[in-house]
């Protein structure tokens, strides 16, 4: 059973702490428009998408500022991001550290490839690290799309190792999503203990947007599943003037709220063409008037941004 509740944070949209005993105890949902913007329109691709993502973790950073008090005061040399090739690039974060901090955020970097290991269950291996910037008694921030989880535990894994061969201290882990399921983000919470074992006062803090997800087929983030999702009330509001009925329509409980994230923002001609093939195939099986306009509309929509990315670049 989970607790949603409603905090008061100068933050443009809402936030919400989400009490679930499987989740961290630090664990926040940021209802933002750039969000719904990406989350309602698998279309986007490119800089509109890069400048929404953009936008997201402006906002992510701004309620952090008010919600860790590891951040209040922080130095340079106290703080870096992990990011996780090649879907943490396109959180920007480091762009959206100068904006609300007016400051450099240090980068790590992580290589991580994730592998079905079962029909529902992946796993991830590292192919490459580098931690140089990584701080001694400070803060680690990671930005990834988190579906069962995997590649963002074996990254917090390797932090926690390269921690202990450093003989360095740690405050904080804070992880931001743009698009999470309950399931994956559940797995972070095995973490916090394996932290505290070398540093007693250590805290994680998990911040998603828009709700946490339900998963499906293995990967796909559904706004609609009984038992997993945990979706605000305001968000289910959404919910229904874009996709339909949240508790009816087929949309909400069938179409993946990110799609592939590291396609959409680096091979988006493949992302497309799923898009499409996804609008084909949903058509044959939706109902409900309202997701079949949505999706004739995508459709139509995939084959016309099909067509943009392979046109002439402009001079």
């Amino acid at each position: 059973m989970s607790v949603i509740e409603e905090l008061d944070i100068p933050l443009e949209g809402e936030v919400f702490s989400v009490d679930h005993e499987d989740l961290p105890e630090n664990s926040y949902i940021l209802r933002m428009e750039p969000a719904q913007k990406i989350h309602s329109n698998p279309l986007l691709w490119g800089e509109e998408l890069r400048a929404y993502t953009r936008d997201c973790s402006n906002k992510f950073f701004r309620a952090a500022q008010e919600l860790v008090p590891e951040l209040d005061g922080i130095k340079n040399n106290e703080i870096s991001e992990v990011v996780i090739l090649r879907g943490g690039l396109a959180y920007q974060l480091d762009s959206a550290f100068s904006n609300v901090f007016d400051s450099y955020l240090p980068r790590c970097f992580v290589g991580a490839r994730r592998h079905r290991v079962t029909k529902d269950e992946f796993e991830a291996e590292l192919s490459y690290s580098n931690f140089e910037p990584l701080p001694d008694n400070g803060v680690v921030v990671i930005g990834d799309t988190i579906a069962t989880g995997a590649s963002v535990s074996r990254t917090i894994a390797e932090v926690r190792d390269e921690l202990r061969k450093r003989e360095k201290e740690i405050k904080s882990l804070i992880v931001f999503s743009a698009g999470a399921a309950f399931r994956g983000c559940s797995r972070l919470s095995d973490w916090i203990e394996r932290f505290r074992e070398w540093w007693p006062d250590f805290d994680l803090h998990v911040f998603v947007a828009e709700a946490f997800f339900g998963l499906d087929s293995g990967t796909h983030l559904r706004y609609r599943k009984p038992g997993e999702a945990i979706v605000p009330e305001t968000s289910k509001e959404f919910v229904n003037e874009a996709f339909g009925d949240y508790e009816d329509a087929y949309l909400p409980g069938n179409i993946c709220a990110i799609f592939d994230w590291g396609d959409r923002n680096f091979k988006p001609d493949r992302h497309l063409k799923d898009v499409l093939q996804y609008s084909k195939v949903a058509r044959k099986e939706a109902e409900d008037k309202e997701s079949l306009d949505f999706l004739r509309k995508l459709e139509k929509g995939a084959k016309e941004e099909m067509k943009k990315f392979k046109s002439p670049i402009k001079q």
